[in-house]
């Protein structure tokens, strides 16, 4: 018999009796069910893989765990409900809200392209759930029209698949070179390898919805590799149907996730569109309404008898949140709107030091390392806390009062990131900015180096920060050796202080990093690197710039 004539009438937790299957894709098949207890219609998601090694199929079952505990972390109307997870025959199955509706690709494939009106009210549900995500530290990861449901009768949008989601205090639960998601919709930045912010899902949603608009992704090649390389060199073809909708789409999709809008400033620009107006990239922001949709008829009900899926659809159709009676009305579209981050450089981009950049070795070769990999923090020593006083981590020299002269040996730096600090006169310093907003000045090409960084949007805490990075540090530095990494209060704000060295003995290299998150979620970084022989020279300049750096926006 076939897989779903076996499984059809099955009691799973002697509850839940399996009728039809929904969809099925490359990870998981989709049955709808009835809640025997509760006397309830609900979906249910078996993992149904096979011919995979041990390590793959609990590498699976972790996503798929994931996946319920992130959709389940997010109480919102675009993001499924999670009612259940058991195990049963040694797998996951995940019990959810059952929601009738098509996914925004079948609409697409069957009904034809969506009008710039429509896609934009589609693209503000999206956002509202990416945001509230973001909000609560969880990144999607996958966004595409097969992870976006249309609910029919309701004009709810649902976005599916928390499969790959990573959230606040979890490590990836990828494989060093795993890439996870799908290349179409990945944004420039994670397809470098760098680490993902609230900016690499809205360039997703922008790829979403330029597909929406014109029938195809953007960036697809014959390849994933050509796609990937498309997304990172080629620029954004020009939409021939987006209408109003092109500017938003251009802007979702800049290159640098720094230029991209964030969520309350592309919220306003999808709602000018749903409501036939032109959009103006930068004008003040404006108070805004509940307001009506835009369509009489939502978009998933354009026809009268929309085609069934085919049984071996990708999860396109897959059951997702809300429970129908409850809903009698499109949901009001509005992202929840957080409180105004500073206009600098990475606003809404959680660069977190995207990788810290320590020299291998003497002459200023850089060993670049990704932050979020697999396996879990590694902790080799205990994690102090304090604050300042007695003990404290951080050397205890006073800073100067505001508007002092510098010192001998220093003299002030206004830096165009947004803070001032004083910089060593000993050489020629020189400033260079890389990739993920990390600011170096060296006056020898490295060897020495000051590093500095601003996060806007750090979900994590300065100490969780660090316990991720020291994870792969540990692992891919030689002889990594943790001198402390402890808790401390820095500029009257929550931080910590790491210091660590690492490399051969004839080239050994020491380090120290500080990093301080204010209450609005910015967070500074300032860390220091040089040779183990003249290492606590590094440190007294160290300490110097560090009690004098201040903030400037």
């Amino acid at each position: 018999m076939g897989a779903q004539d076996q499984s059809t009438g099955r009691l799973l937790a002697g509850r839940y009796a399996l009728g039809e299957r929904l969809g099925r894709g490359g990870m998981g098949t989709v049955w709808r069910a009835r809640d025997e207890m509760l006397d309830r219609e609900v979906a249910v998601k078996e993992l149904t893989v096979s011919h995979l090694s041990e390590e793959d199929l609990e590498m699976l079952q972790s996503r798929m765990k994931r996946e319920a505990r992130a959709a389940a972390r997010i109480k919102h109307p675009g993001v499924i409900t999670i009612h259940d997870v058991l195990e049963q025959d040694g797998r996951p199955w995940i019990v959810m809200e059952l929601v009738d509706g098509r996914a925004l690709s079948d609409v697409i494939t069957q009904d034809g392209t969506l009008s710039p009106r429509e896609a934009a009210d589609v693209g503000l549900q999206v956002l509202a759930a990416l945001h509230r995500g973001h909000q609560l530290g969880v990144l999607h990861r996958d966004v595409k029209p097969a992870n976006v449901l249309l609910e029919h009768g309701t004009g709810r949008v649902v976005l599916l698949d928390f499969g790959i989601a990573k959230f606040e205090g979890a490590m990836d639960i990828t494989r060093p070179g795993d890439l996870v998601g799908s290349p179409d919709y990945l944004a420039p930045e994670r397809a470098q390898g760098q680490r993902p912010g609230p900016a690499s899902d809205l360039w997703a949603l922008g790829a979403t919805l330029y597909h929406a608009v014109e029938g195809e992704s953007p960036f697809r090649r014959d390849n994933p590799l050509s796609t990937l390389t498309a997304v990172v060199d080629e620029p954004l073809p020009t939409p021939r149907r987006a209408a109003g909708l092109g500017p938003v789409l251009a802007a979702l999709m800049a290159k640098d996730p720094a230029e991209r809008p964030g969520a309350d400033e592309a919220g306003r620009m999808l709602r000018e569109v749903a409501d036939g107006h032109t959009v103006s990239i930068r004008v003040p922001e404006q108070a805004a309404g509940p307001r009506l949709p835009t369509q009489l008829v939502p978009v998933v009900d354009r026809t009268t008898e929309p085609a069934a899926p085919a049984p071996d659809a990708e999860p396109a159709t897959e059951p997702v949140p809300a429970q129908p009676a409850a809903v009698t009305q499109p949901v009001a579209a509005e992202p929840p709107v957080a409180p105004a981050a500073p206009r600098r450089r990475g606003r809404a981009v959680l660069w977190a030091v995207v990788g810290v950049l320590l020299l291998a070795g003497a002459g200023g070769g850089a060993y670049y390392v990704q932050q979020h990999r697999s396996g879990p923090p590694v902790t080799p020593g205990p994690v102090a806390s304090g604050t300042s006083g007695a003990g404290d981590p951080l050397p205890s020299d006073s800073p100067l009062p505001s508007g002092a002269p510098a010192p001998a040996g220093y003299a002030w730096q206004d830096d165009p990131a947004g803070f001032r600090f004083l910089l060593p006169t000993d050489g020629t310093w020189v400033r260079t900015e890389k990739s993920g907003g990390q600011i170096y000045y060296s006056p020898d090409d490295l060897e020495h180096f000051l590093l500095f960084a601003v996060t806007v949007g750090q979900p994590l805490s300065p100490q969780e920060h660090f316990l991720q990075m020291e994870a792969t540090l540990s692992k891919s530095l030689k002889d990594y050796q943790r001198t402390s990494l402890a808790i401390a209060k820095i500029k009257g704000e929550e931080g910590a202080v790491w210091e660590f060295s690492f490399g051969a003995k004839d080239a050994r290299r020491h380090a120290k990093e500080v990093e301080f998150r204010r209450a609005d979620g910015t967070a500074y970084m300032v860390y220091v690197s040089g040779p183990e022989k003249d290492w606590l020279e590094s440190l007294r300049q160290f300490t110097t710039v560090l009690n004098n750096f201040t903030p400037t926006s």
